[in-house]
């Protein structure tokens, strides 16, 4: 009898599937790992080295690196923990593309319940395209995490008016910005 309640406690807890969830996103991840790749990875790596160095991002840079501040700041102080090497270059996303499979499980909880969020978790866990992209030094999951997070933020504060005084929806706000300052693109959010 103490077998068959450990296992429908076990099965019955969303938070511990979720963590086997994120175990097996982390997983795969670290199986099909990347590393830096050529054009963007390298320039947002070369930036974020210059920036240890104390020579800051140079002027003469291309306008796009110029507005990603966001994923070269986050790898400068990858670069300063971690020394230059490829796991500590595409640390940022890796932690943004778990955290997004954590988050995508409070969305479905939020608007559903906790087994739609789960379901979602564990099909983003392995998403093709997420567990590529979330090895390579790119803006385009942290952009998508931060903004997802504001999002989710937001529409939390409409549906359960949990926090007052418009603290959730500066937080918001600030998740979004956040989100522009590592892609530019998020101010689509705007329309």
């Amino acid at each position: 009898d103490f077998k068959k309640t450990g296992e429908k406690r076990f099965s019955k807890n969303p938070y511990v599937l979720l963590s086997l969830i994120v175990l097996f996103g982390l997983f795969l991840r670290l199986a099909f790992f990347s590393g830096m790749g050529i054009s963007d990875s390298l320039t947002y790596s070369k930036a974020a080295n210059d920036i240890n160095l104390g020579k800051g991002i140079d002027p003469n840079s291309t306008l796009t690196l110029s507005t990603r501040l966001g994923i070269v700041y986050a790898t400068a102080f990858s670069y300063k923990i971690f020394g230059i090497n490829d796991f500590s270059a595409v640390l940022f996303p890796l932690l943004t593309s778990i955290a997004s499979i954590i988050l995508i499980f409070y969305f479905g909880k939020l608007l559903f319940n906790e087994k739609i969020g789960l379901i979602a978790a564990f099909l983003l866990s392995f998403f093709p395209l997420e567990v590529v992209y979330s090895t390579q030094l790119l803006s385009d999951l942290p952009s998508m995490f931060f903004m997802s997070f504001g999002v989710y933020i937001f529409l939390y504060a409409e549906l359960k008016k949990g926090l007052k005084y418009g603290l959730s929806y500066l937080l918001s706000g600030i998740l979004i910005g956040i989100s522009y300052m590592i892609r530019e693109s998020a101010l689509l959010i705007a329309l």
